[in-house]
């Protein structure tokens, strides 16, 4: 589906990434996690075609592709269900009822039922980013980019979020590339983990968890998260040549 061989990108004469290799296979979930300037959303950008790279070769057999930011991004002139709709407006072969439909439909997945006619402005930003995961959704892409779509968010929410993207990952199964932060991030939705490390960056750590998402309880998410996050801020972490296959 995806496939990073040998990566480098720079800008402005600095390189930021290099030597990054994997394969992300169709369906998917591939969490990126390392600190800030790492490379992270690079591979996101890459990943989509809008930047290429300066050496290797990218290649993907996406057709349809969606991408989700940090910020919502909304319309603000645009009610919830006008925000989902509208990037069905490509498509000839959806009339407007049925885009329509479509929309309802969407909204009351997420748990949005009675709010299509909000405005950005009269939504939480729980709402917000709901509609915004709908929004990349309701396109059925066979590649989704999210760019750290949770940050900032109280815990509870953030649970919430995850939850419900999960969901919609049964909805509709996608390869998708998740970039983050935090751990729990990758325990939670991730089937490939990818941590970075460096400058540039390069990959530290590549392992892929065993049990589906919906199978991972508490007990599941403390201990890989805590084996995680001793990864992330381990010495050996950051000087580690090799890659590990799994846990």
């Amino acid at each position: 589906m995806l496939i990073f061989d040998r990566v480098k990108k720079s800008f402005n004469g600095k390189v930021i990434i290099e030597d990054i290799l994997f394969q992300l296979k169709s369906n998917r979930v591939m969490v990126i996690l390392g600190p800030s300037g790492v490379g992270k959303t690079t591979i996101l950008r890459l990943s989509a075609g809008g930047i290429l790279p300066d050496e290797g070769k990218i290649k993907s057999d996406a057709t349809k592709l969606a991408y989700v930011f940090q910020e919502p991004r909304l319309l603000p002139w645009r009610t919830a269900l006008s925000n989902i709709i509208f990037v069905l407006k490509g498509d000839k072969n959806i009339p407007f009822k049925e885009r329509d439909k479509i929309g309802r439909e969407m909204l009351e997945l997420l748990g949005l039922k009675g709010y299509e006619n909000y405005y950005p402005s009269q939504l939480s930003g729980g709402m917000r980013q709901r509609v915004a995961l709908g929004r990349a959704f309701v396109v059925k892409p066979d590649l989704l980019l999210m760019d750290e779509p949770f940050t900032g968010l109280d815990l509870e929410l953030k649970h919430f979020l995850q939850k419900m993207l999960i969901d919609l990952l049964i909805w509709h199964p996608t390869t998708m590339i998740f970039v983050t932060h935090d751990p729990q991030d990758a325990v939670r939705l991730a089937d490939d983990v990818l941590i970075l490390s460096g400058r540039p960056g390069k990959i530290a750590v590549q392992f892929s968890l065993d049990l589906p998402r919906e199978k991972r309880d508490s007990e599941y998410l403390h201990k890989y998260t805590m084996k995680l996050t001793e990864y992330l801020i381990g010495e050996s972490l950051w000087n580690q040549q090799n890659t590990y296959s799994k846990f």
